[in-house]
């Protein structure tokens, strides 16, 4: 997910699969984990040592440095 401005705030907008998936709404309170993770292996052996699986169809892409 990328980082965007908001206002005076940073904001991440979570991709509507993944709202449909957990079945969010506007107002809904959600716990967060925040890691800044170098490569996609990196990313998806954090995945895996957390025990989450991924959703359907999920993409995980990041843009070259």
């Amino acid at each position: 997910m990328q980082v965007s401005k908001w206002g005076n705030s940073l904001a991440v907008r979570i991709p509507s699969h993944i709202v449909k998936q957990l079945g969010l709404q506007e107002g809904d309170n959600v716990d967060a984990v925040f890691t800044r993770l170098k490569s996609r292996e990196e990313a998806l052996r954090s995945l895996k040592e957390i025990g989450k699986k991924l959703p359907s169809g999920f993409r995980f892409e990041r843009p070259k440095d």
